[in-house]
């Protein structure tokens, strides 16, 4: 019976590049949080396409990026094929008062079934405009820096992935956020489907002690110190 139930979840889940999951969180942090997660068509094809390798050629993608729009606290869902490359705009946080720290920036792309899971990179191209940076340090250096990520499918790929980056918690529009995954790329025609339902964490943002944490322009809780943020700032998926 519960093969069947997680089985049936799961095809909800994606029907084709949309669907719908169900999240819930158990946590030895502060605070469990309990997720109810839409997918929803939040983001638009672009005929933009990147020339060459250059570092600053792939992040001025960035600038024909459609920005998601967050259900829940999943971003939605990128396509990858295998001619033009998906971009994936992410920005990145990392508060430290005193020395400028270096970063790893990346993304992580897992497949998950209810009896395995392995790593998914293999069927894909990935590169990015900045492997590390480097950040925090008195003068908040380099803090809400963008980098992006160009995912293409390899031949023969196909499937519905997780998605993920180097950060402990995504910023959404209501709080942090410590998934599994935070969004789903699909590659051939989306079959099989490697997205398992798993839980996200947060923490406690209106405890006494956050009064001096650090905080983001048009973020409604503070920031952890010494702990990498990161959100999806923009999306552009593959013509082809």
């Amino acid at each position: 019976m519960r093969n069947e139930a997680v089985a049936a979840l799961l095809v909800v889940l994606v029907a084709g590049s949309l669907g719908v999951g169900y999240f819930t969180g158990v946590s030895n942090r502060q605070t469990v949080t309990t997720i109810s997660t839409v997918f929803l068509p939040t983001t638009t094809t672009s005929s933009e396409v990147m020339t060459g390798n250059s570092s600053s050629g792939l992040l001025a993608q960035c600038s024909h990026a459609e920005t998601p729009t967050p259900i829940g606290l999943l971003f939605g869902t990128v396509t990858a094929g295998t001619i033009t490359p998906a971009v994936v705009c992410v920005q990145f946080y990392y508060f430290n008062s005193t020395t400028p720290t270096i970063m790893p920036t990346s993304i992580m792309i897992q497949a998950t079934q209810p009896n395995r899971s392995f790593s998914g990179d293999s069927n894909f191209t990935i590169s990015a405009s900045e492997n590390q940076l480097v950040f925090g340090g008195p003068q908040n250096e380099n803090e809400g820096d963008v980098v992006a990520f160009a995912v293409s499918a390899k031949p023969g790929a196909s499937g519905t992935y997780e998605l993920g980056f180097s950060g402990n918690y995504m910023l959404t529009p209501t709080e942090p956020a410590e998934c599994a995954y935070y969004g789903t790329l699909v590659a051939g025609n989306g079959h099989p489907l490697y997205v398992f339902p798993e839980g996200c964490i947060t923490y406690n943002t209106s405890g006494t002690n956050t009064s001096s944490l650090p905080t983001i322009q048009g973020v409604p809780y503070p920031i952890l110190t010494n702990t990498l943020f990161f959100r999806v700032v923009g999306v552009i998926n593959s013509t082809g």
